[in-house]
């Protein structure tokens, strides 16, 4: 592995540059000066190369037959399911594409639009409960609540046991880097997952539904039943990755509205402004800020050597503030021409969820404009401690209702 002796000094493992806010100026200057960097092994990790420009993360993320997922895709060496069998997160093709191929069909976008209707109840009852409140954490009353209220029921769970959903993907995804995993807490709420949906599962293939439970318990791969183990696996990743994307761009998007004055106000007078606000919404914040890769080979990256082995990390984020693609890239802009961000990913692994996140993201901004509701930060914003995800663990607002 060749090194260059000239390194930036910045540690993309230092979750103290996460939660002060300073991770854009610090792949600033990576994108600028390093943009294929080395970071350095730590306790809570091996070390790996870090991409941070639009172009190298796109290619990266494309480049499958070289950079694999199957050694797992956080940083740090851990993965959501556990040690059983691997989540879609964590393989490649062929095995990933015959999981993948069992569900994508029940969220391709004209299926989610059979799901408008639990799209729009989800968000009016949150938006009546945060009118109810006035002032709230809106993490708490909204964000963390709205993607769980309706995965539960395109998924085929009890409505009653939504709330069961957001403590699960709370326990299994908010694990600070910092520190050493509480390995017995995650097992333990892995297998509340897995215990629970066996009854479902059982049920649904006795007894199928319109619902995604009904595709996965009687969906085959190579002409078998998943087993419990794959089923597990996949639930576990649905839970997860379903909540984290639109939990924090709704929140982070509310927060760009604050801290970009008169933006929202173009949006309540200009219907059409709603869909450029989501996917600048989805590029500003990018939720899910990296994902890591494991060179099958070796092979060049810019200037650099990667080794067979080497850990390699895509941070979408920095790509989605890349100035030779995104002008003006630090400023939420409703007139961008074109914004391909990669907040979904790219390639073989593009987001499964990313219809069901899209909806949900515009038909809450659609029914907070219909409203004429205005969303005010009212204190400080806390940021999750994690540089996996761009997330808020509460942000205190107070909602108000514009005249007509």
């Amino acid at each position: 592995m060749t090194i260059s002796e000239a390194r930036p000094k910045v540690d993309l493992m230092d979750l103290d540059l996460f939660v002060s806010n300073q991770e854009d100026a610090a792949f600033d200057h990576l994108r600028s000066e390093d943009p294929v960097h080395w970071n350095e092994p730590s306790e809570n990790g091996p070390g790996f190369w870090a991409l941070t420009r639009y172009a190298d993360v796109r290619a990266g993320a494309t480049n499958a037959a070289q950079l694999s997922s199957a050694d797992g895709t956080q940083i740090v060496d851990r993965k959501v399911e556990g040690k059983g069998a691997s989540s879609l997160h964590n393989m490649d093709d062929p095995e990933h594409a015959k999981l993948r191929k069992i569900s994508i069909s029940h969220l391709r976008a004209t299926k989610i639009r059979e799901w408008q209707d639990v799209i729009d109840r989800s968000c009016a009852l949150l938006l009546d409960e945060a009118e109810e409140h006035g002032s709230f954490d809106l993490v708490d009353l909204v964000s963390a609540r709205l993607p769980m209220l309706v995965l539960s029921q395109v998924m085929g769970v009890p409505e009653r046991d939504a709330p069961k959903m957001v403590d699960w993907t709370n326990r299994l995804t908010s694990s600070d880097p910092d520190h050493a995993v509480a390995e017995g807490a995650l097992a333990e709420a892995r297998e509340e997952v897995m215990s629970y949906f066996d009854g479902l599962t059982e049920q649904r293939r006795a007894e199928p539904k319109n619902d995604l439970i009904s595709i996965l318990a009687n969906g085959k791969k190579d002409g078998l039943l998943l087993t419990r183990e794959e089923l597990a696996a996949y639930y576990i990743v649905l839970v997860a990755a379903g909540n984290e994307t639109t939990r924090h761009t709704l929140s982070g998007g509310v927060l760009a509205l604050h801290e970009h004055p008169g933006t929202w106000e173009r949006v309540l007078a200009d219907e059409s402004l709603l869909n450029p606000l989501v996917e600048e919404t989805l590029r500003h914040v990018t939720a899910v800020a990296a994902m890591r890769r494991t060179a099958l080979e070796d092979l060049t990256i810019g200037d650099k050597q990667i080794a067979k082995g080497d850990k390699v990390v895509l941070w979408f984020n920095s790509a989605n503030r890349d100035p030779e693609v995104f002008e003006d890239p630090h400023t939420f802009r409703l007139d961008r021409e074109s914004n391909d961000h990669l907040t979904f990913g790219w390639g073989i692994h593009f987001c499964l969820g990313a219809h069901l996140a899209r909806a949900e993201i515009r038909d809450f901004f659609k029914q907070a404009r219909d409203r004429r509701l205005t969303f005010e930060v009212t204190g400080e914003a806390e940021r999750l401690r994690h540089n996996i995800f761009r997330g808020w663990n509460s942000m205190p607002v107070t909602v108000t209702r514009a005249s007509r």
